[in-house]
This record gives C-alpha cells, sequence and structure tokens, in this order.
C-alpha cells in the first residue's frame, strides 16, 4: 500500500514536471530600434526586430492607442529570417505607438510573437522628450535585458493603455 501511493506521487510529480515544461516557450527576440519605451521625435521611423533563432515571420505591423493600424512597407519574405526592418508609409502623428509582430519558431514547433511600445513626440515639445535609451547605442537598439520584455503584460505602466 505504502509502495502503491509513493508510484502515485512519483508519477504526479512527473506529469507536473512534464506540464511545465511544455508551458515554457522560448522568445526568439532579441532587440528592435525603436525599444521599449523610446521617445522619437522621427514620424516615420525605420523599424528594426532582430532575432535570436530563425523565425517565419507572419505579420507586423504598427498600431496606435485607439487600435488603428499605420500602413507600413513590410513585405514578408518565404522562409525564416532573423531579422525584419521596415518603415511607416505615412507620418505617423504624435501619440504612442505599438509594433506587433507573430511568427512561427519551426525549431521549437510554437508560435512567437510580441509588442514594442513607442511614443511619437509632438514637434514643440523637442526639448521637453526625454532622450531615448537606445539613442546611446552604437547600434541604435538597447538589448531586451536593458528596457524589459516585449510582450504587454510584462510592462506594467509602460504598455500602452
Amino acid at each position: 500500500m505504502h509502495s502503491r501511493s509513493m508510484v502515485a506521487a512519483l508519477a504526479l510529480l512527473g506529469l507536473t514536471t512534464l506540464a511545465g515544461t511544455q508551458a515554457q516557450a522560448q522568445c526568439a527576440f532579441d532587440q528592435s530600434s525603436p525599444n521599449a519605451g523610446d521617445v522619437l521625435r522621427d514620424p516615420q521611423p525605420t523599424v528594426t526586430l532582430q532575432f535570436m533563432l530563425e523565425l517565419d515571420l507572419q505579420q507586423v505591423r504598427i498600431i496606435d492607442e485607439n487600435m488603428t493600424e499605420w500602413p507600413i512597407d513590410w513585405v514578408r519574405t518565404a522562409g525564416e529570417v532573423r531579422s525584419a526592418e521596415f518603415r511607416a508609409t505615412k507620418a505617423l502623428p504624435p501619440g504612442k505607438y505599438l509594433i506587433e509582430w507573430n511568427g512561427y519558431l519551426r525549431r521549437h514547433y510554437h508560435p512567437d510573437g510580441g509588442s514594442i511600445p513607442f511614443t511619437i513626440a509632438s514637434a514643440d515639445a523637442t526639448d521637453a522628450a526625454p532622450a531615448s535609451p537606445a539613442a546611446g547605442s552604437p547600434t541604435g537598439a538597447a538589448p531586451r535585458a536593458a528596457q524589459g520584455s516585449p510582450y504587454r503584460a510584462f510592462l506594467g505602466a509602460r504598455a500602452p493603455q
């Protein structure tokens, strides 16, 4: 009887361990420009996304606070990529925006995606706008670890409402 409860406990422990492993997804995102929380003066910034793993990038878009999607010049490529670069085809008015991206990690058999909040400063706020954290970086992009996660849930108060 004691051995049955031990086997049941080990089986439960094994299932719990396997279930926890399944839930942990590896994020392919490495860094971006603009980075999370950046305040930009350029109303048509070049957006660069870099990934640690090859990703079948299926969608990228820029949306504003009202969930309006802004046109961009990104064209989906066949196959997997480690980076993407695009621009808004219209000038973005001052306000808060999100870069959203979605893809599929074939190597790990799961979807991946995220969002990166940034702000376009008004033209008259050039002196009042804080300096972009990525401005001092030689590549123009700060690593994800410096500014936090690309996921809205982990950005807390910094995520657009």
